[in-house]
């Protein structure tokens, strides 16, 4: 069997030979991908990444691939996004498959020149969307950072979240450091999961896991999408679906709100205004999806009002979230920084030798970026 050779475009660890298919005439390249069906692999394939490991661990899950490393350039401190140089553009030029991050991506998509499909790191698309909103897009595909374990994170953060915020965990610990037995307040008078009602918006791979994951502690879950799921997209861990134009009824059933929906001109501002003035009575709103979903104004003004009773939140508008922000010290409000689902290297090498499997057996690749909708 012959052995793959991956040229990997690797960092320090920091803070936080065109195919014969690339000689398919370009009307024939373009046909073979609105079929989705994969052109032969490539017998390169670039990693492009500030993530440590990641060459690590292709090594090891693709064991007949050799791997050849290839340092990035300048110091790593792990702010994004890095700025991309031309040593390190020239270094990609032959790439035909790549796995890079989306900030890095973004600064080279129009000069690979040789590329038949880009694999992101990050599961959010929107800074690669707005980049082409103007531009012409890329004529390879590019997809999302997907991953079983990568969704079981966000979920795992979703249901600790509620869970601490019904026993109270965090008055326990403030009554710790003030050594009070405080046996008091929701510390004692907590609801089980199996009592709440719990509103999941964007029902994707992620949603799909956050309802799976709530549905074993028997909670009732509500979803909210877009469009009616078809019957092999439904799932069997949602006991109501709601739909556009059903917004306001849906938020009225959901103890807690979990926001997974993806940033797109339709989700943009969806919960803001008043919109939460008709959630039900001592709602919690939890994102861990995009902060556009709803402005840091409006977020304020729904607690102070009362229409919610707490905001666990993990993504914002601009991120960092500014130190004068006056989130961080609102009483109902707990915060997060853009932790609950992180590109790991283990999550990122998984779904990432997954399509690349998908694609070298020649079975569609998975999750590909739909520029028209958004994600």
């Amino acid at each position: 069997m012959e052995k793959l050779r991956v040229c990997a475009v690797a960092a320090p660890n920091p803070m936080t030979t065109t195919t014969d298919a690339g000689m398919l005439p370009l009307t024939l390249r373009r046909e073979r991908e609105r079929e989705s069906i994969m052109l032969p692999a490539s017998k390169t394939v670039h990693v492009f990444s500030v993530i440590p490991r990641l060459s690590y661990l292709l090594r090891e899950k693709l064991p007949d691939v050799e791997v050849v490393e290839v340092k990035l350039i300048g110091n790593i401190d792990g702010k994004y996004p890095k700025k991309v140089l031309q040593e390190e553009v020239a270094a990609l030029q032959e790439a035909e498959i790549l796995l890079v991050d989306n900030s890095l991506l973004v600064q080279v998509a129009e000069q690979l020149p040789n590329v038949l499909w880009a694999q992101g790191t990050w599961a959010g698309v929107e800074g690669l969307v707005a980049h082409f909103k103007d531009k012409p897009r890329p004529t390879f595909p590019i997809t999302r950072m997907a991953s079983e374990s990568f969704s079981q994170l966000m979920a795992e953060y979703a249901v600790g979240w509620i869970i601490s915020h019904e026993r109270g965990l965090l008055d326990c610990r403030m009554y710790q450091l003030k050594s009070e037995w405080g046996h008091k307040g929701n510390i004692v008078n907590y609801r089980s999961l199996r009592e709440l009602a719990v509103g999941v918006l964007g029902m994707g791979i992620i949603g799909k896991e956050v309802a799976r994951s709530l549905k074993s502690f028997n909670t009732t879950v509500h979803a909210y999408t877009r469009t009616a799921p078809t019957v092999e997209n439904k799932s069997n861990n949602v006991d109501k679906y709601w739909h556009t134009g059903e917004l306001l009824s849906f938020l009225q059933q959901c103890d807690y709100m979990i926001n997974i929906m993806p940033s797109t001109p339709e989700t943009r501002g969806m919960l803001g205004n008043d919109t939460l003035k008709d959630a039900k009575k001592d709602a919690v709103f939890i994102n861990i999806g995009r902060g556009d979903v709803i402005n840091e104004a409006d977020i304020i003004k729904a607690l102070d009002y009362g229409w919610i009773s707490a905001a666990i939140l993990d993504v914002f508008v601009q991120e960092p979230l500014s130190p004068e922000s006056l989130l961080w010290k609102h009483p109902k409000v707990m915060i997060t920084p853009h932790s609950s689902g992180i590109s790991r290297a283990v999550d990122v090498a998984e779904a990432f030798v997954a399509n690349f499997r998908r694609y070298t057996q020649g079975f569609p690749i998975q999750n590909t970026l739909d520029f028209d909708r958004g994600y």
